[in-house]
């Protein structure tokens, strides 16, 4: 757990949010992950706790729901996630 709120932390800063957040790990039938714009909690499949890769990826992909404040993957969402992670991380 302490990887994943380091990764988040690096995240905030990334996208340049200030509030705090809490992670859970948690069984999930079909999403990957999932956040909630009222309370600030980041729901991560436990699942898939073992691939940093992965993680970093669900996290960096929560917080720009959570920046643009939209639950959409629009073109928007999807050029303020290439911004952040770029081809590579992706």
């Amino acid at each position: 757990m302490n990887k994943v709120k380091a990764i988040l932390e690096v995240a905030k800063k990334d996208f340049e949010i200030h509030d705090d957040f809490k992670i859970r790990m948690k069984k999930m039938k079909i999403k990957a992950a999932s956040i909630s714009f009222k309370t600030r909690v980041i729901r991560i499949n436990k699942e898939l706790e073992c691939n940093p890769e992965f993680i970093n990826y669900l996290i960096y992909h929560e917080l720009a729901h959570y920046k643009l404040r939209t639950k959409l993957h629009n073109q928007e969402f999807y050029e303020l996630l290439n911004s952040k992670l770029g081809e590579k991380k992706r």
